[in-house]
């Protein structure tokens, strides 16, 4: 999975979404979101890990919540 900060999703969203794979996007290092591409079959496993990861890492971070994001 490709890992992009989130000033570069920013400029970039749309190169970025043309490469057809799931996106991590990234603050200061730390997993914020995943964006996963609408026409590929989505490995559901892996979207609860992923799940599991952003809410553990919001636990962990006291300064940002991941409503801030959305």
């Amino acid at each position: 999975m490709r890992s992009v900060g989130i000033f570069e999703v920013k400029t970039k969203l749309s190169e970025l979404l043309r490469l057809g794979e799931p996106i991590e996007v990234t603050s200061h290092r730390k997993r914020v979101a995943v964006i996963y591409p609408d026409h590929a079959p989505l490995d559901q496993e892996q979207v609860k890990q992923d799940i599991k990861a952003l809410n553990e890492a919001d636990k962990q971070d006291n300064t940002t919540g991941m409503g801030d994001y959305l």
